[in-house]
């Protein structure tokens, strides 16, 4: 960015001071924003990045065309894209979790979904993802990372990440933001719930996640996000009125280590600032000047009052103009590498309509399937057809929505197409298990569980889940086979099974990639991405 800092520090130079802070804001679209509130929002605030999940193209293309209509500059449009499209765009196809990425360890087919992804992203109105995820899951016990994470191998999550980052850059429709700087992984808490650790010394941190980043900063990431994290090796003990601050408050972090050492130029953008990992640690309208006094340079999320902070801030001095140019100008670097000032009809143009990434996530998948245990050999299974299954499913409440009950349609659909009767429960009771056993030639328990699909805090088996396996009924049945669609370390909670998967993953490619597996249609092809003696070791 050196070279051409010129032609962005241009591009602002001549903004109004409310323009400059708006340019450095990236406004989430919440449910239930309409249109209509969002243009007022618009003409006060004039942002220059907008956020959302799970909305249609055409709704992300009406917020873009609202916000450009107030903006002096072109508006980046962001979203979570960690596996695949689906995850902010309703009605486009999932990947299977990052995590899967790691078992199939395929970093052909993972550039190549990353390039499918973008095309995907871009030809509905999405332009910025915060993803690749590149934490390292060295804890087990770590309810935020888990599947998110690649494997607990850093030469493994710069392969994979690698790849998927540069097919995703390669043709610009898609810029990315690495995450979570300085590494998530390593505690047991959640930093949306409080402010999490990375206790490395500093050798120990630059040979993993220090490694990490400063590839991906090699292989052109735009941006990095930073994340409500300590990492004390580096930190002054009196940083802040409790000791280290997160990394989205340290100078030290973001300043002297990632743009210094690490030699960042690109765009830092801070994690969601309302979590309770950063908002505990001084009052809300402070945040906002100690992030860009301390090296930040987009805010994610802002409240109303954090705008009129910025600006009293930057009038009074306690904020220098130097330093909010500087991060608008590395902005306009990030909105460069998403093409944002080209015509974008001719971008748009360059993309083709038929794209096959159900195809790319569905060979992901069917590389990824880890069989850790077989000890009766009963997968795969020799089952006549018309043989009854019975599927016992065991999930947990996500943000306090009950299960749907359709969770593992593909997971049945695939059993049935292949001529079997399949019949299902959920969360079943040991009463129920004892009075159904015996009425099926074989039994699929699968557990979905992980950071996608829990309370947050924990991944632990909880009683209502617990209750089908009480009083041993359940595995008096010979053939009995328990997949975990998610959270990899369940073995250490059922350490009894004798027949064991791992999928990384509940998607619907990587249930049909479980039963064919089970049925004997594909070998279990996947590479353990992580360790968890003494169950299972890493894979090469």
């Amino acid at each position: 960015m050196n070279r051409l800092s010129t032609k962005y520090t241009s591009m602002v130079a001549n903004l109004s001071l409310d323009e400059l802070i708006g340019q450095l804001m990236c406004v989430s679209i919440s449910a239930s924003l309409t249109p209509e509130q969002f243009e007022e929002y618009c003409k006060q605030r004039k942002p220059g990045a907008i956020f959302s999940l799970r909305r249609t193209g055409e709704e992300f293309k009406t917020y873009l065309e609202i916000a450009n209509r107030y903006s002096p500059i072109p508006v980046i449009v962001a979203s979570d894209v960690e596996h695949g499209p689906s995850m902010g765009l309703l009605g486009e196809r999932a990947l299977p979790d990052s995590m899967a990425w790691g078992a199939c360890n395929d970093t052909e087919l993972l550039k190549k979904a990353g390039e499918e992804t973008a095309k995907i992203c871009r030809k509905n109105s999405v332009h910025w993802t915060f993803a690749p995820v590149v934490d390292l899951n060295t804890n087990p016990n770590n309810p935020e990372t888990n599947i998110r994470s690649i494997s607990d191998d850093p030469s493994r999550v710069i392969s994979i990440a690698g790849a998927h980052m540069e097919g995703m850059l390669e043709k610009g429709y898609m810029v990315t933001a690495c995450k979570h700087f300085p590494g998530q992984g390593m505690d047991d808490r959640n930093s949306h719930f409080v402010t999490i650790n990375n206790p490395m010394s500093k050798r120990k941190w630059f040979s993993t996640y220090g490694a990490v980043y400063k590839e991906m900063i090699r292989r052109g990431t735009p941006s990095i996000m930073v994340s409500h994290i300590t990492l004390p090796a580096f930190q002054p003990q009196d940083e802040g009125p409790l000791g280290p601050l997160p990394a989205t408050l340290s100078k030290t972090l973001m300043t002297d280590l990632l743009k210094g050492k690490l030699g960042f130029k690109g765009c830092i953008v801070s994690d969601a600032m309302s979590m309770i990992g950063v908002s505990s640690h001084i009052p809300i309208d402070e945040l906002i000047v100690k992030f860009f006094n301390a090296g930040g340079d987009m805010y994610l999320f802002p409240r109303p009052i954090e705008y009129d902070s910025l600006k009293k801030a930057a009038e009074d001095g306690t904020v220098s103009m130097e330093r909010l140019r500087d991060a608008a100008a590395r902005v306009m670097y990030l909105k460069d590498r998403a093409r944002l000032f080209e015509d974008q009809a001719k971008v748009l143009a360059e993309i083709e309509d038929d794209i096959p990434i159900g195809d790319t996530a569905q060979k992901i998948a069917d590389k990824s399937i880890n069989l850790i245990r077989n000890q009766d050999n009963v997968i795969p299974a020799k089952l006549p057809k018309g043989s009854k299954i019975l599927l016992v499913n065991a999930m947990e409440d996500f943000f306090h929505k009950p299960p749907a009950g359709n969770e593992f349609e593909p997971l049945k659909q695939a059993l049935t197409e292949a001529g079997y009767q399949v019949t299902e429960l959920f969360t079943p009771t040991y009463v129920q298990i004892k009075e159904e056993r015996d009425k099926y030639d074989m039994i699929l328990v699968n557990l979905r569980y992980s950071s996608r699909n829990c309370h947050g805090g924990s991944l632990r088996i909880a009683w209502d889940n617990i209750d089908a396996f009480w009083h041993g009924y359940l595995f008096q049945h010979p053939k009995v086979i328990l997949t975990s669609f998610g959270d990899p370390y369940k073995i250490h909670e059922f350490p009894y099974v004798k027949t064991y998967i791992n999928a990384y993953s509940d998607t619907e490619d990587s249930q049909r990639a479980v039963a064919k597996v089970i049925l004997g249609q594909i070998p279990a092809q996947g590479k353990c991405p992580v360790n968890f003696p003494p169950y299972f070791s890493r894979e090469d």
